[in-house]
């Protein structure tokens, strides 16, 4: 009887801590807001607005078991948060992910393959540009984010500055006047007065423009530099030109010089993806009607090019991979969150259903009226993703003080760039 007694009390006790630990389980899979869901999204500043403001009321009431909690991290140093995080299985359920470092998470790994069960991605695939969804996958099949909004770039210009040189100022006008780079070359002394106003604002930009039209890339796939191919050679020579007109802006990219050149209007045009139209609004105000876009000019026939966009992914380690995933194509995907994203930031979606909504082909009292999207939705279109390496930022450094070197620095172009390899080399990885 003792015997039965004390097995009894065992299995009590047992039973006692099974129920303990599935209460505990269940309380580790809901936070204490009424049992919700909650998953951790990680980003950078203005993101974090956008998503508090747009995207999380809309989802959670679209799915009111799930609460969306938004971490924002300082840009420049995000990237390297994230991967640290990740190395040490730690960080949030959800992270987004821009352009620019895009390889260096496909190489490490340490998002779930949105390919395999139960995402199935690739059922999605034809539904984004497939610029973007060649960025975001892998020839063996890896899709480690969906895309969330790309920049398709054009040629932003200032009207007056045309009109006052006695130039069209309509976008087909200046498309006409500018088709190729030389007629850029060509135009550049007309619309440029010595120390007063500027053909261009920043050199690089045309190096950006000119690898992607071209097709080549910073090195080859056998890890070979090639910024000393003929296409960038061809894009050196132009800034060459342009420098030697006295057509570039003086100014550091972004800095308060450089921002008060576009309110005072003595820049003629700027290569940039659409949402520099947002910026453009932001700091030349009162200036409406007097800015246009049209076609980046053309290199061997083509004028399309990307700059900018960025991604969202689910991190391996998260435990809330169900709820991660409904956000994830909620944010890429559903038209209400994506039509107030673009028309609080210009932020332009990669999700093909919506490039003809209403809201994406309005008339722009900014430009005139001009129906900007005509011009990026046909950009849009025609990209072309590049090959891109984890070296590749190494390269563009390199490249824009080989730019500085030749330009400011007064070094002859051929040795400037015999420099910038070697430096190149010596810290590519």
């Amino acid at each position: 009887m003792k015997m039965k007694k004390k097995y009894l009390i065992w299995f009590v006790f047992i039973l006692s801590l099974v129920l303990l630990t599935a209460c505990s389980s269940e309380k580790e899979k809901a936070n204490s807001d009424g049992g919700k869901k909650e998953i951790t999204v990680w980003t950078w500043p203005n993101n974090d607005q956008t998503f508090e403001e747009i995207t999380v009321p809309l989802f959670e009431e679209e799915f009111p078991d799930i609460k969306v909690k938004v971490q924002a991290f300082p840009q420049g140093d995000y990237h390297k948060k994230l991967a640290s995080a990740l190395v040490a299985n730690e960080g949030p359920d959800v992270a987004m992910v821009e352009i620019g470092n895009v390889i260096n998470f496909k190489d490490m790994g340490m998002f779930e393959n949105l390919n395999d069960a139960p995402y199935n991605a690739s059922e999605y695939k034809d539904g984004y540009l497939d610029y973007f969804w060649d960025y975001a996958s892998t020839k063996d099949g890896y899709v480690f984010a969906l895309p969330k909004n790309s920049g398709p770039a054009a040629m932003f210009y200032n009207k007056r500055v045309f009109k006052d040189a006695g130039l069209p100022t309509d976008p087909d006008g200046v498309h006409d006047l500018l088709k190729t780079w030389d007629d850029y070359i060509d135009l550049a002394e007309k619309l440029s007065i010595s120390g007063k106003q500027w053909m261009l604002a920043t050199p690089h930009k045309i190096v950006d423009a000119i690898v992607q039209q071209s097709g080549t890339s910073y090195f080859n796939g056998e890890g070979e530099l090639l910024i000393d191919n003929e296409h960038f050679l061809y894009s050196y020579k132009l800034i060459e030109q342009l420098y030697a007109k006295d057509a570039i802006a003086p100014f550091e990219e972004w800095s308060p010089e450089w921002n008060a050149s576009i309110q005072n209007g003595t820049v003629a045009t700027y290569l940039y993806g659409n949402w520099f139209g947002k910026y453009l609004k932001n700091n030349a105000e009162g200036s409406d009607g007097e800015w246009g876009v049209t076609y980046a000019p053309s290199y061997n026939g083509k004028s399309a090019y990307d700059n900018g966009g960025d991604f969202i992914g689910i991190v391996k380690t998260s435990k809330k991979k169900e709820s991660a995933w409904e956000f994830v194509k909620f944010v890429t995907q559903n038209h209400k969150n994506l039509e107030e994203m673009y028309k609080k930031d210009d932020l332009y979606p990669t999700y093909l259903e919506v490039l003809d909504e209403d809201w994406m082909n309005n008339e722009d009292s900014f430009f005139g009226g001009q129906i900007t999207n005509e011009i990026f939705k046909n950009v849009a279109e025609d990209m072309a993703a590049p090959f891109v390496t984890t070296n590749d930022p190494i390269a563009s450094d390199g490249i824009k003080s080989l730019i500085t070197n030749f330009t400011i620095g007064e070094m002859k172009m051929e040795e400037a760039l015999d420099q910038a390899i070697k430096e190149i080399e010596a810290r590519k990885k």
